[in-house]
């Protein structure tokens, strides 16, 4: 039992009356019902008016058929299959290291340390996602701020755009200065524009 919160240090325990007795009354039923209901609604006629199951594309279901010899014989067939043989061999080994022989599991916890650690950081899982994952995505984050936000964004197209029309307007006022030979010259730079135009270019 490992935790690093609050509740980390406490012993484990059993659920309450409240939840457990709920969970045997539902269980007890639960069983029942699928012991008498297993053979009609799955391999019977049950749901042959609602539910129609092409065999030859979905060969699945006459093969379980095939395999199935009833309830009490596929629960026997249980107890004979490795996982139930796994899970037996579990439960008796717990019982002996932890009840019967506590000296097995410290020797294992002291043999394999690094693995352990490894397991109570969850494979530092944590760790990475905190340091290279979430930083890197900060990092980026700030990287796009800083060029994209505020130097493309507010600096060119924001801040630019009225310093482009501050310098055209400038240099438009600069034209409009209301004296006569500032607009002889401009129509004289427009006809000569025009005249090189059609006569080179054109």
């Amino acid at each position: 039992h490992h935790g690093h919160d609050d509740h980390g240090h406490e012993k484990p325990h059993e659920s309450p009356w409240v939840v457990t007795v709920p969970l045997v009354l539902l269980a007890i039923p639960s069983v029942v019902i699928g012991f008498m209901t297993i053979q009609p609604m799955l391999y019977g006629e049950f749901f042959k008016d609602v539910i129609f199951i092409d065999a030859v594309k979905h060969p699945a279901m006459k093969e379980l058929a095939e395999s199935f010899h009833g309830p009490v014989a596929m629960a026997l067939h249980g107890l004979s299959t490795a996982p139930f043989w796994l899970a037996l061999a579990g439960v008796v080994t717990a019982w002996y290291m932890y009840f019967v022989n506590p000296k097995v599991p410290a020797f294992f916890a002291r043999a394999l340390r690094p693995l352990i650690v490894v397991m109570e950081n969850k494979y530092f899982m944590d760790w990475i996602n905190e340091n290279i994952l979430a930083k890197g995505a900060r990092g980026l984050g700030s990287g796009l701020w800083k060029v994209g936000d505020r130097a493309i964004i507010d600096g060119f197209f924001v801040n630019g755009s009225w310093k482009v029309v501050g310098l055209v307007s400038g240099v438009v006022r600069w034209f409009q200065s209301g004296y006569l030979y500032h607009y002889a010259l401009v129509m004289i730079l427009g006809v000569f524009v025009l005249m090189t135009y059609f006569v080179w270019l054109a």
